[in-house]
Order: C-alpha cells, then sequence, then structure tokens
C-alpha cells in the first residue's frame, strides 16, 4: 500500500469526491478497482471505484461504490488516500508532508515531540514539532530522515546537533 493523496472536496449531490494525488500524468485509473481510505488511524479502508476522471495533472473526480449522497462522503473528506495492495503506483517525485501531520519525531531512543504541522516552502520544508512544550521547526530533507514507520506513526531522524536548543 502506498501513499497517493486525500480527499479534498465533496463534487456534486451524488456524492463524488475530489481528491489531489502524487501521481504521475500517465496513471491509468481506468485499472483500479479500489482505493485505500485511512478513516481513523491505521485503519484502512477500501472503496470501491464506481468511476474515475483526472480534472487536473494532480486531482481526481471520483464516485465510490459505498458513496452515494453528499452526507456520507463528509465522513471521508480530509482523509488520506493509499493505492490498494494490488498495485504498483509511480509517483511524482513530491512527497505530500501533509501526511505526516500527527507522526512522532524520534531521534535514536529520545522521543522528540509530535509534528504538529507541515510547512511546504520552495526554499526548505519543514516540520513544525511540539518538543518539550515548545515548538520547533525541524528541516524534512530526505537526508535527515533515517526511517519512517507507517503503522506506529514513528519518523526516525538525525536531527542536527544544537538545532532542538534554539
Amino acid at each position: 500500500m502506498q501513499f497517493i493523496g486525500k480527499v479534498t472536496g465533496i463534487h456534486g449531490l451524488k456524492g463524488e469526491v475530489t481528491f489531489s494525488h502524487q501521481l504521475k500524468r500517465n496513471t491509468r485509473f481506468s485499472q483500479w478497482d479500489c482505493l485505500m481510505i485511512e478513516l481513523n488511524p491505521g485503519s484502512f479502508i477500501p472503496f470501491f471505484i464506481e468511476s474515475i476522471k483526472s480534472i487536473a495533472n494532480d486531482e481526481c473526480i471520483c464516485k465510490l461504490e459505498e458513496i452515494n449522497n453528499r452526507d456520507e462522503a463528509k465522513l471521508i473528506l480530509n482523509k488520506f488516500v493509499y493505492s490498494s495492495i494490488n498495485y504498483t503506483i509511480d509517483t511524482m517525485n513530491t512527497i505530500n508532508l501533509q501526511q505526516y501531520i500527527g507522526y512522532t519525531v524520534q531521534q535514536g531512543d529520545q522521543l522528540i515531540g509530535e509534528i504538529i504541522e507541515a510547512i511546504e516552502s520552495k526554499m526548505n520544508n519543514m516540520f513544525l514539532v511540539n518538543y518539550q512544550g515548545k515548538e520547533v521547526l525541524l528541516p524534512s530533507q530526505h537526508d535527515l530522515i533515517i526511517s519512517t514507520d507507517t503503522q506506529k506513526k514513528i519518523i526516525h531522524m538525525n536531527i542536527p546537533e544544537g538545532l532542538l536548543d534554539l
């Protein structure tokens, strides 16, 4: 299973939703049977696709079999979307840092804190972390991230010396 995007809106009255994604432009949605939606942390539920169409390079409108009206669609609004384990997905080189909100940052055995915000900019992407009762900014560069445990929602990082003291 691989992170592909987030449900970002409701489209129409029949339960269609829009979701933003980081998939390559030539992704063949017609071959997919379902999307995995993380309704609760660590709880991935398959939603079968009735129809799906691309509306932009990074956005789709999707009708799911189980969602038949706006109220039902609201239940999956702002939820993260993952590919089914049956598919290998080619994603763009960009990573949506928003998926890491709520993850815990660790350095070795030391618990640093929870990511409360992901700040994306052209210069430097950062995680805003609650560390010992104060907010600190940690760079989210690939070379500082040692590993990510999506089941436990933990990011193991190599934080530069002195950064937590600022």
